[in-house]
Protein backbone atom coordinates (compact mmCIF):
# COMPACT_ATOMS: atom_id res chain seq x y z
CA UNK A 1 0.00 0.00 0.00
CA UNK A 2 1.11 3.55 -0.73
CA UNK A 3 1.83 6.34 1.72
CA UNK A 4 0.88 9.75 0.32
CA UNK A 5 2.03 13.14 1.58
CA UNK A 6 -0.05 16.20 0.74
CA UNK A 7 1.32 19.73 0.60
CA UNK A 8 -1.29 22.46 1.03
CA UNK A 9 -3.70 20.10 2.81
CA UNK A 10 -4.86 22.87 5.16
CA UNK A 11 -6.91 24.73 2.56
CA UNK A 12 -10.43 24.02 1.33
CA UNK A 13 -9.15 22.18 -1.73
CA UNK A 14 -6.60 20.24 0.30
CA UNK A 15 -9.19 19.15 2.85
CA UNK A 16 -11.50 17.86 0.12
CA UNK A 17 -8.69 16.02 -1.67
CA UNK A 18 -7.58 14.42 1.60
CA UNK A 19 -11.12 13.10 2.05
CA UNK A 20 -11.06 11.56 -1.41
CA UNK A 21 -7.60 10.06 -0.92
CA UNK A 22 -8.64 8.52 2.41
CA UNK A 23 -11.56 6.79 0.67
CA UNK A 24 -9.28 5.13 -1.88
CA UNK A 25 -8.49 1.51 -1.14
CA UNK A 26 -5.07 1.90 -2.79
CA UNK A 27 -3.95 4.61 -0.39
CA UNK A 28 -2.85 3.37 3.02
CA UNK A 29 -2.09 6.72 4.64
CA UNK A 30 -2.67 10.31 3.52
CA UNK A 31 -0.96 12.89 5.71
CA UNK A 32 -0.48 16.64 5.55
CA UNK A 33 3.16 17.64 5.20
CA UNK A 34 4.80 19.11 8.28
CA UNK A 35 6.48 22.50 7.83
CA UNK A 36 8.98 23.73 10.41
CA UNK A 37 11.36 26.69 10.00
CA UNK A 38 10.51 26.85 6.31
CA UNK A 39 11.46 23.19 5.76
CA UNK A 40 9.14 20.32 4.86
CA UNK A 41 8.99 16.71 6.00
CA UNK A 42 7.30 14.19 3.67
CA UNK A 43 7.18 11.60 6.43
CA UNK A 44 8.71 8.81 4.36
CA UNK A 45 6.04 9.03 1.66
CA UNK A 46 6.86 7.76 -1.82
CA UNK A 47 4.04 9.72 -3.44
CA UNK A 48 3.50 13.46 -3.04
CA UNK A 49 0.51 15.63 -3.93
CA UNK A 50 1.09 19.40 -4.10
CA UNK A 51 -2.08 21.52 -3.85
CA UNK A 52 -0.91 25.00 -2.90
CA UNK A 53 -2.91 27.43 -5.08
CA UNK A 54 -2.22 30.76 -3.39
CA UNK A 55 0.73 33.06 -2.83
CA UNK A 56 4.10 32.36 -4.42
CA UNK A 57 3.35 28.80 -5.47
CA UNK A 58 6.75 28.45 -7.17
CA UNK A 59 8.67 29.25 -3.99
CA UNK A 60 6.69 26.68 -2.01
CA UNK A 61 7.21 24.04 -4.71
CA UNK A 62 10.96 24.67 -4.58
CA UNK A 63 11.04 23.97 -0.84
CA UNK A 64 8.76 20.95 -1.15
CA UNK A 65 10.92 19.38 -3.86
CA UNK A 66 14.02 19.90 -1.72
CA UNK A 67 12.44 17.54 0.84
CA UNK A 68 11.28 14.98 -1.71
CA UNK A 69 14.40 12.88 -2.24
CA UNK A 70 12.59 9.61 -1.56
CA UNK A 71 9.48 10.51 -3.52
CA UNK A 72 8.96 8.57 -6.75
CA UNK A 73 5.77 10.25 -7.99
CA UNK A 74 4.39 13.78 -7.70
CA UNK A 75 0.94 15.05 -8.58
CA UNK A 76 1.04 18.82 -9.01
CA UNK A 77 -2.14 20.89 -9.12
CA UNK A 78 -1.26 23.80 -11.37
CA UNK A 79 -3.76 25.91 -13.34
CA UNK A 80 -5.07 26.29 -16.88
CA UNK A 81 -4.09 29.95 -16.51
CA UNK A 82 -0.54 28.98 -17.52
CA UNK A 83 -1.69 28.99 -21.16
CA UNK A 84 -2.48 32.65 -20.76
CA UNK A 85 -5.51 34.42 -22.19
CA UNK A 86 -4.76 35.71 -25.66
CA UNK A 87 -6.96 36.77 -28.62
CA UNK A 88 -5.43 34.13 -30.92
CA UNK A 89 -6.04 31.14 -28.62
CA UNK A 90 -7.92 28.12 -30.02
CA UNK A 91 -11.15 27.06 -28.34
CA UNK A 92 -10.70 24.74 -26.55
CA UNK A 93 -7.02 24.62 -25.63
CA UNK A 94 -5.24 21.27 -25.64
CA UNK A 95 -2.16 20.32 -23.62
CA UNK A 96 -0.02 20.76 -26.75
CA UNK A 97 -0.34 24.56 -26.65
CA UNK A 98 2.85 26.17 -25.29
CA UNK A 99 2.76 27.74 -21.83
CA UNK A 100 2.47 31.54 -22.13
CA UNK A 101 0.90 33.15 -19.05
CA UNK A 102 0.02 36.84 -19.09
CA UNK A 103 2.86 38.55 -17.25
CA UNK A 104 0.59 40.92 -15.31
CA UNK A 105 -0.99 37.86 -13.66
CA UNK A 106 1.79 36.88 -11.25
CA UNK A 107 -0.22 33.91 -9.96
CA UNK A 108 -0.28 32.39 -13.46
CA UNK A 109 3.46 33.02 -13.85
CA UNK A 110 4.11 31.30 -10.49
CA UNK A 111 2.18 28.25 -11.65
CA UNK A 112 4.22 28.10 -14.85
CA UNK A 113 7.45 28.36 -12.83
CA UNK A 114 6.28 25.57 -10.52
CA UNK A 115 5.60 23.31 -13.50
CA UNK A 116 9.09 23.94 -14.87
CA UNK A 117 10.69 23.04 -11.53
CA UNK A 118 8.69 19.81 -11.29
CA UNK A 119 9.79 18.77 -14.79
CA UNK A 120 13.41 19.47 -13.86
CA UNK A 121 12.96 17.40 -10.68
CA UNK A 122 11.68 14.47 -12.76
CA UNK A 123 14.76 14.63 -14.99
CA UNK A 124 17.06 14.15 -11.98
CA UNK A 125 16.04 10.56 -11.26
CA UNK A 126 13.60 7.71 -11.81
CA UNK A 127 10.51 9.82 -11.09
CA UNK A 128 7.14 10.56 -12.62
CA UNK A 129 4.90 13.60 -12.32
CA UNK A 130 1.33 14.36 -13.28
CA UNK A 131 0.78 18.07 -13.84
CA UNK A 132 -2.90 18.93 -13.60
CA UNK A 133 -4.16 22.17 -15.14
CA UNK A 134 -7.68 22.77 -13.80
CA UNK A 135 -10.16 25.32 -15.07
CA UNK A 136 -11.31 27.82 -12.39
CA UNK A 137 -12.36 25.75 -9.37
CA UNK A 138 -15.60 26.52 -7.51
CA UNK A 139 -17.87 24.84 -4.97
CA UNK A 140 -20.83 25.56 -2.71
CA UNK A 141 -18.44 26.87 -0.06
CA UNK A 142 -15.04 28.26 -0.92
CA UNK A 143 -13.35 27.18 -4.11
CA UNK A 144 -9.94 28.04 -5.45
CA UNK A 145 -8.81 31.68 -5.49
CA UNK A 146 -8.89 31.81 -9.30
CA UNK A 147 -12.36 30.27 -9.37
CA UNK A 148 -13.68 32.73 -6.80
CA UNK A 149 -12.23 35.65 -8.75
CA UNK A 150 -13.61 34.49 -12.12
CA UNK A 151 -17.02 33.92 -10.53
CA UNK A 152 -16.99 37.47 -9.14
CA UNK A 153 -15.86 38.85 -12.51
CA UNK A 154 -18.52 36.97 -14.49
CA UNK A 155 -20.81 40.01 -15.02
CA UNK A 156 -17.93 42.16 -16.31
CA UNK A 157 -16.94 42.52 -19.94
CA UNK A 158 -14.55 44.96 -21.62
CA UNK A 159 -15.49 46.65 -24.88
CA UNK A 160 -16.88 44.06 -27.30
CA UNK A 161 -15.07 41.11 -25.68
CA UNK A 162 -17.41 38.28 -24.70
CA UNK A 163 -15.46 35.03 -24.30
CA UNK A 164 -16.77 31.62 -23.24
CA UNK A 165 -16.00 30.55 -19.66
CA UNK A 166 -15.48 27.34 -17.71
CA UNK A 167 -16.00 26.43 -14.07
CA UNK A 168 -14.76 23.17 -12.54
CA UNK A 169 -16.44 21.76 -9.45
CA UNK A 170 -14.08 21.06 -6.55
CA UNK A 171 -15.18 17.41 -6.36
CA UNK A 172 -14.21 16.89 -10.01
CA UNK A 173 -10.75 18.29 -9.30
CA UNK A 174 -10.45 16.00 -6.26
CA UNK A 175 -11.37 12.93 -8.30
CA UNK A 176 -8.78 13.92 -10.93
CA UNK A 177 -6.08 14.24 -8.25
CA UNK A 178 -6.95 10.81 -6.86
CA UNK A 179 -6.86 9.20 -10.31
CA UNK A 180 -3.51 10.79 -11.22
CA UNK A 181 -2.06 9.74 -7.87
CA UNK A 182 -3.41 6.18 -7.86
CA UNK A 183 -2.28 5.47 -11.42
CA UNK A 184 0.87 7.57 -11.20
CA UNK A 185 0.06 9.30 -14.44
CA UNK A 186 2.92 11.05 -16.20
CA UNK A 187 2.56 14.22 -18.24
CA UNK A 188 0.30 17.25 -18.44
CA UNK A 189 -3.48 16.94 -18.13
CA UNK A 190 -6.17 19.59 -18.39
CA UNK A 191 -8.96 19.19 -15.83
CA UNK A 192 -12.24 20.66 -16.99
CA UNK A 193 -15.91 19.83 -17.44
CA UNK A 194 -17.20 18.76 -20.83
CA UNK A 195 -17.63 21.92 -22.90
CA UNK A 196 -18.02 25.43 -21.54
CA UNK A 197 -20.53 28.26 -21.11
CA UNK A 198 -21.15 30.39 -24.18
CA UNK A 199 -21.71 34.14 -23.66
CA UNK A 200 -25.47 33.61 -24.04
CA UNK A 201 -25.55 30.76 -21.54
CA UNK A 202 -23.56 32.81 -19.02
CA UNK A 203 -25.96 35.74 -19.44
CA UNK A 204 -28.90 33.39 -18.80
CA UNK A 205 -27.29 32.15 -15.58
CA UNK A 206 -26.48 35.69 -14.45
CA UNK A 207 -30.15 36.55 -14.81
CA UNK A 208 -31.28 40.04 -13.80
CA UNK A 209 -28.14 41.18 -12.03
CA UNK A 210 -26.43 44.19 -13.61
CA UNK A 211 -23.94 43.55 -16.40
CA UNK A 212 -20.87 45.78 -16.18
CA UNK A 213 -19.27 46.57 -19.52
CA UNK A 214 -16.10 48.65 -19.32
CA UNK A 215 -15.47 50.94 -22.31
CA UNK A 216 -11.71 50.49 -22.01
CA UNK A 217 -9.31 48.20 -20.11
CA UNK A 218 -9.14 49.28 -16.45
CA UNK A 219 -7.16 46.49 -14.82
CA UNK A 220 -6.76 48.00 -11.35
CA UNK A 221 -10.44 48.87 -11.12
CA UNK A 222 -11.37 45.31 -12.08
CA UNK A 223 -9.02 43.88 -9.46
CA UNK A 224 -10.50 46.13 -6.76
CA UNK A 225 -14.05 45.19 -7.77
CA UNK A 226 -13.27 41.46 -7.61
CA UNK A 227 -11.54 41.82 -4.22
CA UNK A 228 -14.64 43.55 -2.83
CA UNK A 229 -16.90 40.82 -4.21
CA UNK A 230 -14.91 37.91 -2.74
CA UNK A 231 -14.37 39.74 0.56
CA UNK A 232 -10.63 39.18 0.78
CA UNK A 233 -7.49 39.57 -1.29
CA UNK A 234 -7.93 38.17 -4.78
CA UNK A 235 -5.53 37.39 -7.64
CA UNK A 236 -4.48 40.55 -9.49
CA UNK A 237 -4.00 40.93 -13.22
CA UNK A 238 -7.34 39.34 -14.12
CA UNK A 239 -8.23 41.62 -17.02
CA UNK A 240 -6.95 39.46 -19.94
CA UNK A 241 -8.56 36.40 -18.38
CA UNK A 242 -11.95 38.15 -18.58
CA UNK A 243 -11.37 39.44 -22.12
CA UNK A 244 -10.18 36.37 -24.02
CA UNK A 245 -11.00 32.68 -24.07
CA UNK A 246 -8.86 30.22 -22.12
CA UNK A 247 -11.25 27.28 -21.89
CA UNK A 248 -9.52 23.89 -22.11
CA UNK A 249 -10.21 20.42 -23.51
CA UNK A 250 -10.34 17.41 -21.18
CA UNK A 251 -9.85 14.62 -23.76
CA UNK A 252 -6.46 13.47 -22.49
CA UNK A 253 -7.57 12.98 -18.89
CA UNK A 254 -10.84 11.41 -20.02
CA UNK A 255 -8.84 8.83 -22.01
CA UNK A 256 -7.28 7.77 -18.68
CA UNK A 257 -10.71 6.97 -17.25
CA UNK A 258 -11.61 10.26 -15.54
CA UNK A 259 -15.14 11.61 -15.93
CA UNK A 260 -16.48 14.92 -14.61
CA UNK A 261 -19.69 14.78 -12.63
CA UNK A 262 -20.64 18.43 -13.11
CA UNK A 263 -21.00 20.69 -16.14
CA UNK A 264 -19.80 24.29 -16.10
CA UNK A 265 -23.41 25.44 -15.69
CA UNK A 266 -24.00 23.14 -12.75
CA UNK A 267 -20.77 24.18 -11.04
CA UNK A 268 -21.66 27.87 -11.57
CA UNK A 269 -25.14 27.48 -10.09
CA UNK A 270 -23.84 25.50 -7.10
CA UNK A 271 -21.21 28.14 -6.34
CA UNK A 272 -23.47 31.11 -7.07
CA UNK A 273 -26.36 29.88 -4.92
CA UNK A 274 -24.04 28.52 -2.24
CA UNK A 275 -25.62 25.06 -1.90
CA UNK A 276 -24.37 21.57 -2.83
CA UNK A 277 -25.91 20.04 -5.96
CA UNK A 278 -27.81 17.41 -3.97
CA UNK A 279 -29.49 20.17 -1.92
CA UNK A 280 -30.82 22.07 -4.93
CA UNK A 281 -34.48 21.58 -5.78
CA UNK A 282 -35.64 19.96 -9.03
CA UNK A 283 -36.25 23.28 -10.78
CA UNK A 284 -32.78 24.59 -9.92
CA UNK A 285 -31.12 21.40 -11.17
CA UNK A 286 -33.19 21.47 -14.36
CA UNK A 287 -32.19 25.04 -15.06
CA UNK A 288 -28.49 24.36 -14.73
CA UNK A 289 -28.73 21.17 -16.76
CA UNK A 290 -30.66 22.79 -19.60
CA UNK A 291 -28.34 25.79 -19.75
CA UNK A 292 -25.41 23.40 -19.94
CA UNK A 293 -27.11 21.74 -22.92
CA UNK A 294 -27.64 25.07 -24.67
CA UNK A 295 -31.36 25.38 -23.92
CA UNK A 296 -31.46 28.38 -21.60
CA UNK A 297 -34.22 30.03 -23.62
CA UNK A 298 -36.59 27.21 -22.67
CA UNK A 299 -36.29 27.88 -18.96
CA UNK A 300 -37.73 30.68 -16.81
CA UNK A 301 -35.86 33.25 -14.79
CA UNK A 302 -34.89 31.07 -11.82
CA UNK A 303 -31.30 32.34 -11.76
CA UNK A 304 -32.50 35.96 -11.69
CA UNK A 305 -34.94 35.20 -8.88
CA UNK A 306 -32.28 33.41 -6.85
CA UNK A 307 -29.91 36.34 -7.19
CA UNK A 308 -32.61 38.84 -6.23
CA UNK A 309 -33.52 36.79 -3.14
CA UNK A 310 -29.88 36.76 -2.07
CA UNK A 311 -29.57 40.51 -2.68
CA UNK A 312 -32.57 41.35 -0.49
CA UNK A 313 -31.36 38.96 2.20
CA UNK A 314 -28.10 40.90 2.42
CA UNK A 315 -29.79 44.27 2.92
Amino acid sequence: MTRVAVSGAGGVIGARVLQWLAQSFEVADAVGMVEADGQFDVGGAEVLVHLRLTGNNADRVRRVLAAADGVRHLTLVSSASVYGAWPNHPTPISEDLPVRPNLEASWAVHHADAERMVLEWCDQGDRTAAILRPAPVVSSGLGGPIGEAMLAAAPIRTGSDDPPVQFLHLDDLASAVVLATQRRLSGVFNVAPDGWLSPGELRALLGARPKIRLPMPLPKRLDRYVARRVGHSAPEGLLPYTRYSWVVANDRLRSEGWEPRYSSAQAFVIADVGMPWDDLNARQRQYATLVGAGAAVAVGGWAAAAWLRRSYALR
